[in-house]
């Protein structure tokens, strides 16, 4: 239970930072620059979805590695499809997966890069740059976090973070 709260709450707030809405996808027909929670796919559950433009986004999972588990296992770089369709569109899906720490030894990244999909690290310092950076890569997305140094992405994270109302991706 609490693993899903913190979820949303990471991913929440790593989205929103990066400037895309949180919408009710059952409702609204946003297709650019919106982002929902924790969806269940004909896979797999999709932790966050998003929408860069029509027919390009990308799927959030998260994984957290405890001391006893260094592997991540390939179901979970393969678990989404490269399509989904919203509305009445297809969309081109990229995979990126957040996890906690990479365990020593662990072959999840060249896994990952097998799918064509990403893992990105949360112990290291500057991985919400590193998501907008895939996200540049993947979908042409762009965004000011880009042209920042490590050190200016660390304080704009802090000012966007005080102005976050995180309630909003518990009540989603």
């Amino acid at each position: 239970m609490y693993g899903k709260l913190f979820e949303k709450l990471i991913l929440g707030s790593l989205l929103s930072i990066l400037g895309f809405e949180l919408i009710d996808p059952q409702k609204s027909t946003l297709s650019k620059n919106a982002f929902w929670l924790s969806q269940r796919e004909n896979k797999r559950e999709s932790y966050a979805t998003l929408l860069y433009k029509p027919g390009v986004g990308a799927r959030f999972d998260i994984g957290f590695i405890g001391p006893g588990n260094t592997e991540i296992s390939l179901d979970k770089v393969s678990r989404f499809e490269r399509e989904m369709e919203f509305g009445k569109q297809h969309h081109f899906m990229s995979t990126i997966i957040i996890v906690d720490r990479i365990g020593d030894g662990s072959r999840i990244t060249e896994l990952a890069k097998k799918i064509d999909g990403n893992i990105v690290q949360m112990s290291m310092n500057f991985w919400v740059r590193e998501v907008a950076q895939i996200l540049h890569k993947k979908v042409g997305f762009k965004h000011e976090i880009l042209k920042q140094s490590n050190e200016e992405s660390i304080k704009y994270i802090q000012e966007r973070m005080k102005n976050l109302d995180l309630v909003k991706f518990i009540n989603k």
